[in-house]
């Protein structure tokens, strides 16, 4: 059975990973963010867009014919506070400020996709996003139901799993670590790595965690504070390269 991002699920801090069946990803600093581990009651709602036309054969009979859909995506996330009060899923932040800005500043860039077939078709386009606010009954918890409702049409993409069998890379954890501190890099086509290159410079080693076909283990090499980002080479080709920070 082939890898997927399905098999790449990964929580962000203080949340469950759950077996999420579509993947939503939203783009955060100019690359497409995977936040499905994070989320629950995850819906697409399409309304279709219809134009009049004469029913064929029957000349005089009204019918309609879809060009393309509406969609509204809903679902809700649990938002984890750290011990300094602060929410600890940083693209959570930066999704609830979104929400509260107008204009320009109140739309996303989104993709769905079926986590496991990716013979399926993907969508992507922009969206406004909508956010209310609910307890959980525990002062450090707390609910937001999300509605991103399209902007403009919605394209029809490749999946973003179906690749040319290069690493396509997910999360890079933990971040801010530096000179010989290991990484666990998570994707799928990442279970035979021949090099790996952290901001440029090749990592001090590559490791495989036995049973994890979708986990590399990097060793980072030395370097300087700041972004370094990864990239993952296997007999096919280069991954594109997935932003990280580091320490020194």
């Amino acid at each position: 059975m082939p890898t997927t991002m399905f098999d790449a699920e990964v929580p962000t801090a203080g949340t469950i990973a759950l077996a999420h069946e579509e993947i939503l990803r939203i783009k955060r600093a100019g690359s497409f963010e995977n936040v499905s581990g994070d989320i629950n009651a995850l819906v697409n709602t399409p309304t279709p867009i219809t134009v009049a036309r004469e029913a064929y054969g029957l000349k005089g009979t009204d019918s309609v014919s879809v060009i393309g859909y509406n969609q509204v995506i809903t679902f809700t996330v649990e938002g984890i506070r750290d011990t300094l009060g602060r929410i600890a899923q940083p693209w959570l932040v930066a999704l609830l400020n979104v929400a509260r800005a107008t204009g320009a500043a109140n739309k996303i860039s989104a993709q769905t996709f079926d986590a496991k077939d990716e013979t399926l078709i993907a969508l992507e386009g922009s969206y406004s996003v909508a956010a209310v606010k609910s307890s959980t009954g525990f002062k450090d918890k707390f609910v937001w139901t999300f509605t991103l409702t399209n902007d403009g049409p919605i394209a029809q993409i490749t999946s973003p799993i179906a690749g040319t069998g290069i690493p396509v890379l997910d999360s890079a954890l933990p971040t801010g670590k530096g000179a010989n501190d290991n990484v666990y890099v998570r994707g799928f086509n990442v279970n035979a790595i021949i090099s790996a290159t952290v901001g440029g410079v090749a990592a001090m080693s590559i490791s495989q965690i036995p049973n994890e076909l979708n986990i590399v283990v990097v060793e980072l090499p030395a370097g300087t504070t700041g972004s370094a980002p990864i990239i993952l080479t296997n007999a096919i080709g280069a991954s594109a390269a997935l932003p990280y920070t580091r320490i020194v």
